[in-house]
């Protein structure tokens, strides 16, 4: 036997001479949907689709599917470890992300992980007339190369937007060049490089070399079997056996596949090599076969005969209409392993699995000879073979099921920001951003389903892409994980001296939604309305005072702060000149002053130009006109430092001494009244009245609403929804480039007041534009399936992560798209429902599991994740309160909390051994 050779030319395999005797090969890498936890619907999709795909390429070009599996994920983990060189400056995320890292790289060193790969060659005889032999000068040979190149380059371009234009939606295709057809090769001639650390194939590529030059490093060895010796051949350090298959399936579906493909261990491949054939001349076959078969009848009533004619009639009738479309198939597996014994187990695997598929059966060669010529079948690319002794004859209609179309689960392994084990020794990205957009989230899961630990794992991993991070919570989940970052847990309750002025704009220019939502948390402070014509009335009111404070603060600070009127009435109308000649329709003045302010930190020349073109003039007119000296007004709030701002209490006072003449006296008083629980000497102490003198510039603010008692509930959903105010409205004031991302644990509790549902919605709505990535974690579904919320999370959410549920219920309402729901497939719900709860596992086995759920762009990404804790992640991720104060105690008697956090969760795991 000898291997067919061939040289890289121009990112086109060549096989044999550059002429009319020769035959040119392109590679397109493929990554199919993880169809293992798809829909019916979409398994049926994709099945149609690669029928088409077999229709739809004719003769003289052939088809070559090389599937194989094995553990590499080099490129991933390195980029990984590169963006933690390059972003990382927090301890504890370096820490996070080198462990995860480390794990990995052994993991995959040792053979323990696993990925799938798929790549489809199309093959044609060059186009051409000539020999290379009938040019007699350089130039005329030149010239023939580059028309041959020409030809090359149309016919694949077309073969690539077929392929595309069929499998597109939902499949990432890759052409393959050079690099990636020698990296093929190699992988396929050299077993051995995947158990190699630091193996640098491409320093050994020489695109002046042949294929073989290149790649094959070895010598093939046959081998006659025995009882004692059973194998096909050796080479590279590993024994090789053959199958091929013999006998379709009697029945096929598109996930039949999977029981070959879905087999847990490694180094094993399967290569089909599909020959269009011609359906005219299948026809005619099958027609004398008709003629025989009914001569036969004829002479002996056999009612077996008339269902061998019906059966061929069938064919007949699908072949002359086109539904299928005959194939000459070479299907053929190869299994190898650096020991008998494995390959032994793992031929045994392969058969078994096989004998799984309908009945399919297989042929084992028993001669070497046969083995390696089969193996020479295989060589990626090369699909002229002449031994075509077990080829089969195929229908795309039952074929297309058997194509080796199956992928590992990956998630967003490109640029994956944090990584995941899967349930099949496979590696999961998550991405929280795709390029600038935010990937608004949800998590849902029942208590001790592992949801504080994974959302720890997350931020941490994640930490070095995000500027700013704000967390809201009950339970001091995140409590040390604050620690790590440097700072504490703001904890709101009564008696705290925290205080946050729902009145300040956090540097931005009063708008109506400030307003708005200042009126609507005072409005609640009131209590509920007898009705609903009594809310609105009292809303109303509220507001006009409100409005009436704004103002006079503004008068009070304009009399010390003039000098600074012409430079806010400046930026003022630049803003508005450059929301009219730059944004889109309906941007609000906060956008537009963002906006500019945005332009001004990257073009500053350009800035500044644009408002010394401003006249003394303009300004003028622009602050004593009436529709605009009100612009002027609010844009001056940007100014107004933090004790400039008007207050809760001197709200109340204004409402008892000057009334407006409109409202109703007892009315306004009565408001007056009960709005001064929450002044300064109130029950609630000073959160809400007096000047802010909480900072938002470090990297986290993290509110603990937990240590307010159930007693004052009210006080718990008016801090929520202060707190939420407060901090959007600083995200919104930070630059956009920079990666925000904002963890809302009690967005519920926003819902019992007016303006709740608002504020949530323009959140998840509108924050993605300021570089904010929103995600809302959900214990209790039940409570929250019925919400007025539920639609605005799920409606404005891009990737769901769904761990344990104890009630199935709930998954079919998460699941229900006339609800808003995602289209969670039905072997995906049982999978969630069957996932073990952490505290059952052993305690060297401990893992929370979770379904990652993304809608991208074509069709749903879906997948298992696994997250296993290292013990100092365990420790930092308690939701214990109990646990929270003994370990900020420990954290807080050592000068460093990562190496505090290292030494006592090393102790609790001694002691717990």
């Amino acid at each position: 036997m000898k291997l067919t050779d061939g040289y890289y030319i121009n990112d086109f395999l060549i096989f044999g001479q550059f002429d009319k005797t020769g035959f040119a090969a392109k590679g397109f890498e493929i990554q199919p949907p993880d169809l293992r936890n798809g829909a019916i619907s979409s398994l049926h999709d994709f099945e149609d689709k690669l029928r088409r795909l077999l229709v739809t390429i004719q003769p003289p070009a052939r088809t070559q599917w090389c599937w194989n599996v094995n553990s590499d994920y080099k490129d991933a983990l390195e980029a990984y470890d590169l963006r933690t060189k390059e972003l990382a400056t927090n301890e504890w995320s370096i820490r996070t992300r080198k462990e995860r890292y480390h794990r990995y790289v052994k993991r995959m060193e040792a053979g323990r992980l696993r990925r799938e790969k798929l790549r489809l060659y199309i093959s044609i005889p060059i186009p051409a007339r000539h020999r290379i032999s009938e040019f007699k000068t350089n130039e005329e040979q030149v010239y023939f190369y580059d028309s041959c190149l020409k030809g090359l380059e149309s016919f694949f371009g077309t073969q690539l937007n077929l392929i595309k234009h069929i499998l597109g939606a939902g499949t990432q295709i890759k052409i393959m060049g050079d690099k990636e057809h020698y990296a093929h090769h190699a992988e396929f001639f050299n077993p051995s490089f995947a158990y190699r650390s630091n193996n640098r194939i491409f320093e050994r590529f020489n695109d002046k070399h042949s294929i073989l030059d290149n790649s094959f490093n070895s010598t093939i060895t046959g081998n006659e079997r025995s009882d004692e010796n059973d194998y096909s051949f050796y080479f590279d350090g590993f024994y090789h056996n053959i199958l091929t298959i013999k006998r379709w399936p009697q029945n096929t579906y598109q996930s039949i596949i999977f029981r070959l493909t879905g087999l847990r261990f490694l180094d094993y491949s399967i290569c089909v090599n599909a020959v269009p054939g011609d359906a005219k001349k299948e026809i005619i076959m099958e027609e004398k076969d008709i003629e025989r078969l009914r001569g036969d009848y004829y002479s002996n009533g056999k009612e077996s005969l008339l269902n061998a004619i019906e059966k061929k009639q069938r064919k007949i009738r699908s072949l002359s209409s086109g539904a299928t479309y005959p194939l000459k198939v070479d299907y053929i597996i190869r299994i190898w392993a650096q020991n008998l014994e494995d390959l032994s187990a793992k031929t045994s695997a392969v058969k078994a699995a096989l004998n799984l598929m309908e009945s399919a059966q297989y042929w084992e060669p028993q001669l070497s000879t046969q083995s390696i010529n089969l193996f020479s079948q295989t060589v990626p690319g090369w699909v002229f073979g002449k031994y075509d002794a077990h080829a089969l004859y195929a229908e795309s209609e039952y074929f297309a099921a058997m194509l080796p179309f199956s992928a590992t689960f990956t998630g967003h392994l490109e640029e994956a920001e944090a990584l995941y084990d899967g349930d099949n020794f496979n590696l999961v990205g998550l991405r929280n951003f795709i390029g600038s957009s935010p990937q608004h989230g949800a998590v849902f899961g029942m208590s001790g389903s592992g949801k504080s630990a994974f959302m720890c794992d997350l931020l941490s991993q994640t930490e070095p892409y995000y500027d700013y991070t704000v967390i809201i919570e009950e339970a001091l989940s995140y409590g040390v994980y604050t620690a790590t970052m440097g700072a504490s847990p703001i904890i709101i309750h009564p008696d705290t001296d925290l205080t946050i002025n729902y009145l300040d704009t956090h540097h931005l220019p009063l708008s109506s939604s400030q307003i708005s939502n200042a009126t609507a948390l005072v409005s609640q402070m009131c209590g509920a309305a007898d009705s609903a014509e009594e809310e609105n009335l009292r809303f109303a009111m509220i507001m006009t005072y409100i409005e009436q404070i704004y103002q006079d603060a503004y008068d009070n600070w304009l009399k010390s702060h003039k000098d600074l009127l012409q430079e806010i009435t400046r930026i003022a109308i630049s803003s508005l000149e450059y929301r009219a000649s730059a944004m889109p329709p309906g941007s609000s003045i906060v956008d537009a002053y963002l906006e500019f302010q945005e332009y001004g930190r990257n073009h500053p020349a350009e800035y500044f130009e644009k408002q010394n073109k401003i006249s003394i003039e303009e300004i003028s007119r622009f602050v004593k006109g009436v529709d605009t000296a009100e612009i002027v007004r609010n844009f001056a709030f940007a100014w107004f430092k933090s004790e400039d701002f008007p207050t809760h209490s001197e709200l109340q006072e204004l409402m008892l001494a000057a009334v407006n003449p409109a409202h109703d006296i007892k009315t306004v008083r009565r408001i007056a009244t009960l709005i001064s629980a929450w002044n300064a000497g109130g029950a609630y102490g000073p959160l809400f009245d007096g000047h802010s003198n909480i900072s938002l510039t470090g990297k986290i603010a993290h509110f603990e609403l937990g240590y307010i008692s159930e007693a004052t509930t009210e006080l718990k959903k008016l801090a929520a929804f202060l707190i939420t105010n407060y901090t959007r409205n600083h995200i919104i004031s930070l630059p956009r480039h920079l990666k925000k991302r904002y963890i809302f644990e009690e967005a519920g509790r926003l819902l019992n007041m007016p303006g709740g549902e608002k504020l949530i919605s323009e959140g998840y709505a509108q924050m993605r534009k300021f570089g904010c990535w929103i995600v809302s974690i959900v214990q209790q579904y039940i409570q929250f399936k019925n919400t007025l919320i539920r639609p605005i999370i799920m409606g404005n959410s891009k990737q769901f992560l769904i761990l344990k549920q104890a009630d199935r219920s709930d998954l079919s309402d998460l699941a229900d798209i006339d609800r808003g729901g995602i289209n969670l497939p039905e072997v995906t719900q049982e999978a969630i429902m069957s996932y073990p709860s952490p505290e059952n596992l052993p305690e060297e086995d401990v893992y929370s599991s979770l379904t990652y759920y993304h809608l991208d762009q074509y069709m749903p990404l879906v997948g298992t994740c696994r997250n296993y804790c290292s013990p100092e992640m365990l420790y930092c991720s308690s939701s214990s309160g109990q646990d929270f104060d003994q370990r900020m105690r420990e954290i807080k008697s050592a000068s460093n909390p990562v190496s505090a956090i290292i030494k006592h969760s090393q102790k609790k795991e001694k002691d717990a051994s």
